[in-house]
């Protein structure tokens, strides 16, 4: 279950080693595109701000790990697994679903009502496969227990 999973440091490193990628990515391709292509310069921006969030995020995680000794950690292991905490994510999970089923639906009204349709549409999708693994994952669990 998601709700239980323990981050390891080999997730960590694998994060930073991502990050590292996704910041090379957006630093070499922003070099080397032409000047005029500003939507692309802000893309290749976010690539670069998304890799260095991620070395950012690792790195502190991992500094944790290393200088917290192994009982604080088996307590920090056991809070994570406790049911109630478990129960608290699963109510804060469904209601950042709810509330983002009803941003696409706002946007999607927003762009049509701005004669946008493509984004209408792409808004209109990502709330479909929202919906969609939603519900596939309520069938997959629904199943195992």
């Amino acid at each position: 279950m998601l709700c239980k999973s323990v981050k390891s440091k080999k997730f960590w490193s694998i994060l930073i080693a991502i990050g590292i990628v996704t910041l090379v990515f957006g630093v070499v391709c922003y070099k080397r595109l032409p000047d005029d292509i500003h939507n692309v310069h802000m893309l290749m921006g976010m690539f670069s701000g998304l890799g260095g969030a991620f070395i950012a995020i690792g790195i502190m995680k991992l500094i944790h790990y290393k200088i917290t000794p192994s009982d604080k950690l088996r307590e920090e292991e056991i809070e994570l697994n406790d049911e109630r905490n478990v129960q608290v994510l699963r109510i804060a999970y469904s209601i950042a679903n709810i509330t983002a089923t009803v941003l696409f639906v706002g946007m999607a009204f927003i762009f049509v009502w701005l004669d946008y349709r493509i984004p209408a549409f792409i808004s209109i999708g990502a709330m479909y496969v929202q919906l969609l693994a939603f519900f596939i994952a309520y069938k997959y669990y629904n199943s195992k227990m």
